[in-house]
């Protein structure tokens, strides 16, 4: 159970088939697409890339985990993009009668700033995940570092390595027939030309109403994990024994072993057990805590389980806190539905803690709600008068030290057991079960002879606040809830929320939502804070390559286009928006506006040479289909995997990436060249279509 290296073995292994698996794909997709020889080449490229960067990474001091492989498999179809652009270019040249030597170096100096900016523009797109702080974004960190990477060595490798091979491999072929793709891209050319209007209210159309369909997404932070283990949390009133809670929870334990479902089952009393998985939170020593571990036969009977432990638990141990839940991923928190509440008074925060109970209990979806106030314990306050016991020579050391002798005793040894020390004490043999009323008639050493204890102190009997927790200077106590199968944190506190706000708490009580949504605002803030530097650095890439404003708005246009594909592949999918989902939102940036830029780039070399606008336009769809359909189709079938592996990380991302760029590469070939059109033809009057459009 607690051996980590299998599971981290059987993690990187799904990982790393999702790769081997996404390499081979990927080759496959470029012979078919593109030949034997042009796709050979290109496919060449895919272990040339991996290996270096892992070998820089490695060198670097990278530690290769889940989310490095991660990164490795969203980065495969991307690294071919470069090299895919730069063998088409280099077979063009050829094709019009250039040597290799001059193909070669024409194919470079066209390509290396449009192919900078291009790369540019992606890794500008994951600089606020590598740049943005907290627990979530050091978690995720490994993601964008090898993404970075691995397309910052493709970019070298389609510049320098590429055009040698592609010298050595290509051969002019200027009969050859016009590919089926290169069809589809005249046609497309010419239904932007007839179909401008069309073609924009469709699209604007299209997202909005992707907008309106994001009310039906599930929202979630970061899923259970889909391990086949189950916690069985159980805390009871403070003060208990660590005796009873391990009686208790035995017993829990000797029921749930008997199905035939459950292969094993731990039990933890006093303490949390060890940290077999890495985002669990250490309990250290609490006599009243108890932890179950149930190891089953399968993950999909977990939720069974976790009902029965309920059900038994409220017969057999009422007294009891009793929470079932599933492995979490991300950051720790306390559960998925947390709700503060902050004010001085206990008795306020009692009433408080029993009105927003009896809202979340009443909230379909929330199940093991409790509370963090606690029960309370019965004390005992001393009261010492301190003028008798200085008449007698008595000081209050001396009747503390009695006192703990009694009850907890005094540590005289330490007795070695093998190779764990053993601390010995000595005590009375009620030790804890001493008699309260018993206290008054311990014998102390005073100056006039031992003396009762009662004559230097007064016994009362109490009732105090077993837990007082702060949280930034202010008291607060914490109602919890975990959620059902099949619900998220977003789902119950949509619920939830209304009924807060109706409620009439005492004076001076505050509240606050905690639990996964302050962690998602966390790191969704933390992201965004560093999303202005991305952002800065896209628009310095676009200046840099456009150097014109009007061409670097038509290329940023592709970003909204990715929310067409993005909510409906999602809802398909089944799968909610969380944070990995906003991850492949943020990577989709990066990616999307590539196929504009190679696209647009081509149109301003056409221009340059003479070329209308519309002309221009129409042969850069034309030349350019073949190379952004085949990048899409890459990335595509790269992240493919992903979508099939048992973790519950990694398909919303995968999925965010994949439907948003199979939409915005449609409608990219189909926008931007009617927005070039327009927009270039913009004069200082308004828009002019004489023949500057008529091709």
């Amino acid at each position: 159970m607690f051996f980590q290296p299998r599971w981290v073995e059987q993690r990187l292994s799904e990982l790393g088939r999702s790769l081997l698996m996404g390499v081979a794909v990927v080759a496959l997709v470029l012979i078919v697409f593109m030949g034997p020889r042009l796709g050979l080449l290109v496919a060449s490229v895919l272990p040339l890339v991996t290996f270096s960067s892992l070998a820089i990474f490695a060198l670097g001091g990278g530690v290769l985990h889940q989310m490095a492989i991660a990164g490795m498999v969203i980065a495969l179809g991307m690294l071919v993009d470069n090299a895919i652009v730069m063998v088409e270019n280099l077979q063009w040249h050829l094709d019009q009668g250039r040597t290799r030597r001059e193909a070669c170096a024409a194919s470079v100096r066209e390509l290396a700033t449009p192919l900078a900016a291009a790369t540019g523009t992606t890794l500008a797109a994951f600089a606020p995940l590598l740049l943005s702080s907290g627990d979530t974004a050091d978690f995720t960190r490994g993601i964008p570092i090898l993404v970075m990477l691995t397309l910052t060595v493709s970019y070298f490798y389609a510049l320098l390595v590429t055009p040698i091979l592609g010298s050595a491999v290509l051969k002019p072929d200027p009969g050859r027939t016009q590919p089926l793709i290169e069809t589809v891209g005249e046609r497309l050319a010419e239904i932007g030309y007839r179909r401008p209007a069309v073609i924009l209210v469709t699209t604007a159309a299209l997202v909005l109403g992707s907008l309106f369909l994001g009310q039906w997404l599930s929202r979630d932070f970061f899923p259970s994990t889909d391990r086949n283990q189950l916690l069985v949390d159980m805390n009871f009133p403070e003060g208990t024994h660590t005796d009873h809670s391990a009686l208790m929870a035995s017993g829990l334990a000797e029921h749930l072993r008997k199905r035939d479902d459950v292969e094993q089952v731990h039990v933890y009393a006093g303490f949390s057990g060890p940290r077999f998985f890495y985002n669990l939170a250490q309990i250290p020593a609490s006599p009243h805590f108890a932890r179950i571990v149930v190891i089953t036969s399968d993950s999909s009977v977990i939720g069974d389980i976790a009902d029965e432990a309920r059900a038994r638990s409220a017969v057999d141990v009422p007294e009891a806190q009793v929470v079932a839940h599933r492995l979490g991923q991300g950051p720790p928190i306390n559960a998925p539905v947390e709700i503060r509440l902050y004010g001085k008074d206990t008795r306020d925060l009692q009433r408080a803690v029993d009105q927003v109970m009896a809202a979340v209990r009443a909230t379909p979806g929330a199940v093991d709600v409790r509370h963090k106030l606690g029960a309370g314990i019965p004390t005992l306050e001393f009261r010492i008068d301190d003028a008798e016991a200085a008449r007698f020579g008595v000081t209050r050391e001396q009747i503390g030290q009695l006192l703990a002798d009694v009850t907890r005793g005094r540590e005289f040894s330490t007795w070695r057991l093998g190779r764990e020390p053993v601390p010995m004490r000595i005590r009375s043999p009620e030790g804890e079960l001493f008699p309260a009323q018993a206290l008054d008639g311990l014998m102390i050493t005073t100056s006039a002879g031992p003396l009762p204890l009662a004559q230097f102190l007064h016994t009362d009997v109490g009732f105090q606040p077993a837990v007082i927790e702060h949280f930034d200077l202010r008291r607060v106590t914490s109602v919890l809830a975990e959620t059902a199968d099949g619900v998220t944190y977003n789902d119950v506190l949509s619920e939830l929320m209304p009924r807060l706000d109706a409620l009439v708490l005492p004076d001076r009580i505050e509240l606050e939502i905690a639990g996964a949504a302050e962690e998602a605002g966390s790191a969704n803030s933390a992201l965004f804070s560093a999303l202005p530097i991305g952002l800065l650095l896209l628009l310095v890439f676009l200046l840099w390559q456009f150097n014109s404003f009007r061409l670097m708005g038509i290329v940023l246009v592709t970003v909204p286009l990715a929310v067409v594909g993005v909510v409906p592949g999602l809802l398909l999918a089944g799968q909610p928006f969380g944070f990995t989902a906003m991850l492949g939102i943020v990577a989709l940036v990066g990616i999307v506006v590539n196929n504009a830029i190679v696209l647009i780039d081509v149109a301003e070399q056409m221009r340059a040479e003479g070329e209308s606008v519309g002309a221009a336009i129409a042969a850069a769809v034309k030349r350019r289909t073949r190379p952004i359909l085949l990048t899409t189709t890459t990335t595509v079938v790269g992240l493919a995997p992903l979508t099939m592996t048992d973790s519950t990380l990694w398909p919303p991302m995968a999925w965010a990436i994949i439907s948003g760029l199979l939409a915005s590469t449609a409608l990219t070939l189909l926008v931007i060249p009617v927005l070039y059109r327009l927009l270039m033809n913009l004069g200082p009057f308004g828009l002019d279509f004489r023949a500057r459009t008529v091709d």
